[in-house]
């Protein structure tokens, strides 16, 4: 059962991330116009496929063996920028300095590939997802207004979808929790996303054909810590529950998958700040 009067629900769950994903396409925009050689975008763009790739294999592995629904394996794909850009803040500065750019882009083109594949996944039950037309405007407007807008998308949008998102009324008993379709998102996030990213890096900096001691490649435990703080995810992955997942008990049970991986993710960015880095200082 639901507090929210189901039109209302259904229109905040859409139309409101027009905004947020217009202010995401004009800061892609802005970030490729940055640089100069563009094929260093090659690493995080592959970082993200794979980020994407490997959990979303995870899941439908994992969902062969139990009940849960095979629709579901967008769900862990995506990486939350927001979350990300917060939990990139908490690690030294020079470590900031090194992950940001690989984040960030790592992060927009996830979020632009992961918009991709639901537009694939709602196009073929009829239209285009608000998602996709805001990206897509934001790309092609640029960065004029892109401060008010990051602002509006990120302070407004995102809260009142976010409000919308959680207005089913939840299970939190340890039935509902060892549920095959909250722990299997839990786990394919978790450990799809770092092994994932790894292995797309590792595959970029082998086309770019770039040494260990080139300053645009992160180092094993670098990507590690990216792997960890990518393991963020929200907005887009309760997009895809809401759209996926047609019994409103799966959508349920996945939004409170999707919530309870946050806590868990903090846990794998304290791990890699306080045991990555002390390492790396060594």
């Amino acid at each position: 059962m639901n507090w929210m009067d189901p039109v209302w629900r259904d229109w905040l769950l859409t139309w409101p991330l027009l905004l947020f994903f217009f202010s995401i396409g004009q800061e892609l925009r802005i970030e490729i116009s940055r640089h100069t050689d563009r094929r260093h975008l090659i690493a995080p763009v592959l970082a993200a496929a794979g980020g994407m790739a490997v959990p979303a294999l995870i899941y439908l592995g994992l969902s062969l063996f139990t009940a849960a629904p095979k629709s579901g394996w967008g769900i862990p794909m995506a990486t939350d920028l927001p979350f990300v850009l917060i939990a990139l803040a908490i690690f030294p500065s020079r470590i900031q300095k090194k992950l940001r750019i690989f984040l960030l882009a790592l992060a927009i083109a996830d979020d632009i590939g992961s918009i991709i594949v639901l537009g694939i996944v709602t196009s073929s039950q009829g239209g285009i997802h608000p998602t996709i037309i805001g990206a897509a405007l934001g790309l092609l407007w640029g960065s004029r207004g892109f401060q008010l807008m990051k602002k509006v998308g990120y302070y407004v949008a995102l809260p009142i979808f976010l409000l919308a998102s959680v207005s089913t009324t939840f299970d939190f008993s340890w039935r509902a929790i060892k549920n095959p379709l909250v722990w299997e998102l839990i786990v394919s996030r978790i450990v799809g996303k770092p092994i994932g990213i790894i292995l797309g890096a590792v595959a970029g900096y082998a086309i770019l054909r770039m040494t260990h001691e080139h300053t645009m490649r992160l180092k094993a435990r670098e990507l590690a810590m990216a792997g960890f703080i990518a393991t963020f995810g929200l907005d887009v992955a309760l997009i895809f529950a809401n759209v996926a997942l047609q019994n409103s008990s799966d959508k349920s049970l996945a939004i409170m998958g999707i919530f309870i991986t946050i806590p868990v993710s903090i846990v794998g960015v304290i791990f890699a700040r306080y045991f990555l880095t002390s390492a790396t200082a060594a």
